[in-house]
């Protein structure tokens, strides 16, 4: 169980704007990255936000066996001071509701660049998908995570080994060359401590919804929290390896829609479909965990079958999927972020209790 946690809390967490580095662009590179300062910010975020993911990962195992939750509200009843409760609940299912949509979007994108399909085609095409592997329940969704986490995980510390390798060997540009600039500051990421907390905050929310659907199948404590430990430590080499990637390329890849693609495909055509193909399995994890959590938190509240709900929820996904990846990833992230700081708050300081 301890792997299928660890899966889960990878898959949660890993979608679209993870793995494309859209997400990474927004949070850590808000400055032009000329100076040293500049690279001591950015490496301390990405510092911090892994020391995050590790940290809360072990708590929200724990938290959830120690809860027997089934569901995101089971958990918040015990987690939040009552009267934040349903608001809070709300809070989490909007945001996994936006959270899906964010996935299809970047799944119509990523069709488009890689096939020449339309994006709606490509939002269909993982609509379908996720509707078939929520069906099958918590087997499915555990199944989809162990199959595709490995390789999602590993297709970014391919692509910065090699950028790390051409870099040493003189093929690139030096890192953090004169003419290199990062997007422009944001309002809502103005420094990198804000940063990095607001990252973590709006990822670790989805994974509440997965370690609380899966709470009462944790064995004991032990498996809870190594599961947690695994999952965050997976998490922060994904993230350290995607930061020294867009380090590298800098503005040749901040202005896609799709960064971490860009990259790819300076390595051949061979690593940019194996990244493609990455990239399509993060967004396929991450829709999978978003319509199970949905599904099982409104489940008492429509009276219709399980495969009726789960195939509403994801159609009705599909509508602001179609608004654009990069402007859905801009500015629902951070709004979600400052929303989820206190349930942060409250994660930290319930875990050391017994």
């Amino acid at each position: 169980m301890m792997l299928e946690l660890a899966a889960s809390y990878v898959g949660a967490v890993v979608g679209a704007g993870f793995a494309s580095g859209q997400e990474q662009v927004h949070f850590f590179f808000p400055m032009r990255l000329q100076l040293e300062k500049g690279i001591r910010q950015i490496g301390l975020g990405v510092l911090l936000a892994g020391v995050l993911f590790v940290l809360l990962g072990a708590a929200l195992g724990e938290l959830a066996f120690r809860y027997q939750s089934s569901s995101s509200r089971d958990f918040l009843r015990r987690l939040v001071p009552w009267p934040l409760c349903a608001m809070y609940d709300w809070l989490m299912t909007s945001f996994i509701f936006w959270s899906l949509s964010i996935m299809l979007a970047g799944s119509g994108m990523l069709f488009e660049q890689t096939m020449g399909l339309s994006k709606m085609t490509g939002i269909l095409l993982t609509a379908m998908f996720t509707v078939f592997a929520t069906a099958a329940g918590i087997d499915g969704l555990l199944v989809v995570n162990l199959v595709m986490s490995p390789f999602m995980v590993a297709m970014p510390v391919v692509v910065a080994v090699l950028s790390t390798w051409k870099r040493a060997h003189g093929f690139l540009l030096p890192l953090f060359s004169s003419s290199s600039r990062g997007t422009s500051a944001s309002a809502l990421t103005p420094s990198w401590p804000l940063s990095a907390l607001l990252y973590v905050s709006y990822n670790v929310l989805l994974a509440v919804g997965v370690f609380a659907s899966m709470g009462r199948d944790i064995p004991d404590k032990d498996a809870a929290r190594r599961g947690g430990v695994l999952g965050g430590i997976a998490l922060m080499f994904f993230l350290v390896a995607i930061q020294s990637v867009l380090a590298t390329y800098g503005r040749y890849v901040f202005g896609e829609e799709l960064p971490m693609l860009k990259a790819a495909s300076y390595h051949g055509l061979f690593i940019a479909r194996g990244y493609s193909l990455a990239l399509w399995f993060a967004m396929a994890t991450t829709s999978v965990c978003s319509v199970f959590t949905l599904s099982q938190r409104l489940s008492g509240h429509f009276s219709v079958s399980k495969l009726g709900l789960i195939a509403g929820i994801t159609a009705t996904a599909c509508l602001p999927a179609q608004l654009g990846f990069a402007k859905l990833v801009g500015i629902v992230y951070p709004i979600i972020g400052y929303l989820g700081l206190p349930i942060l708050g409250l994660i930290l300081l319930e875990f050391p209790k017994t």
